[in-house]
Formats: structure tokens, sequence, C-alpha cells
């Protein structure tokens, strides 16, 4: 058996730029905020990772309780927890939105809601981007005394310089050396 270290080097690079193109959001910074009335509650800045995922948590007293929720974001999946202690219910009564901003060159094409649990109002219409940023408006929903979930999925087009890459990467495979 004869291996051509060219063929394989060839190979190896178009599997690193295929993982790199599809990994956009996992490895990159993504800001999450909370934000009531204009105002800021709580906003970070977090890596995500697909291993390891990052949550955010905000937490507002009203109501004679708190509300809480935390976010997980991974590559193709958005899921909020909220979690609300004290009273029966919790329907924020300002306007309250979590705002997500995705990584730069990342292209949402589709966003879908795919299950809601223990929260009554909830529907994709709360659901809308600016540019790269989500908004999920919270207000108007009733959030169960307990724990509530949102579960998203969405499409994405990774940022046009890994296109690039992904295309160059597959024509180096394509040649054929004639001997």
């Amino acid at each position: 058996m004869v291996i051509n270290p060219r063929a394989l080097l060839v190979v190896a690079t178009s599997l690193v730029v295929t993982a790199s193109a599809q990994a956009a959001i996992v490895g990159s910074v993504c800001n999450f905020a909370w934000v009531r009335n204009g105002v800021v509650l709580e906003e970070r800045n977090v890596i995500c990772s697909a291993l390891l995922p990052e949550y955010y948590r905000a937490v507002t007293t009203e109501n004679g309780g708190y509300a809480a929720f935390s976010t997980d974001l991974s590559e193709n999946t958005l899921t909020i927890l909220s979690d609300v202690s004290g009273v029966q219910q919790f329907i924020p009564d300002a306007t309250q939105t979590i705002r997500i901003t995705l990584p730069t060159g990342v292209l949402v094409s589709s966003f879908t809601l795919a299950g809601v649990t223990g929260i009554t109002g909830f529907a994709q219409d709360d659901l809308f981007f600016e540019g790269r940023t989500l908004k999920i408006r919270m207000n108007g929903n009733a959030f169960a005394s307990g724990a509530g979930r949102i579960d998203m999925t969405f499409g994405y087009v990774p940022a046009p310089g890994a296109i690039a890459l992904l295309a160059a990467g597959g024509c180096m495979g394509s040649r054929r050396r004639r001997g």
C-alpha cells in the first residue's frame, strides 16, 4: 500500500475547515442580557461551549418573590429556563426582554420555537431578530412557579470567510495528479 502524504494533508485540511465552518457558534463569544423597560438588569459575555454550556442568571424581586432566567446556547439550539419562587406565577408587568447577540459573521436563516413547558402565552411571535441580536419578549406570558422551559432551534450560515475556506478545502481535494 502506497501512502501519499500530500493526499493526507489535503484530507486533514478539508476536515479542519469543515469543522471550523460548522462550529461558528461553539467557541465564540456571545452576549446575553436581561432588559427591563430599556434598563439592563444583567449582562454577560460568555464563550459558548458544546461540553460545558454557559448559563447566565438574572434575578428580579417583584410581586413578593423572585424570577430568574438561565440560558443555554449551543450550536443550533437555545434553551431558556425560568425559576420562579415565592409566587404562584410570575407575569412580567413591564417590557422585559432577554437579548442574545450572536457572534459576528453568523447569519441566522431560520428560528423555530420547538417547545414550551410551564409557560402560558409564549408563542413564535415572541421571538424576533434585529441584525445579529435575538430578542425574546417575556412580558405578557405567565411563568408557573417552579420551572418553565422554552426550547428553540435555529439554522444559520457560517461566516463568509469560513465558507470560502470550506470551498478552497473542497477544491484542493479534487485535484488529481497524472502520471
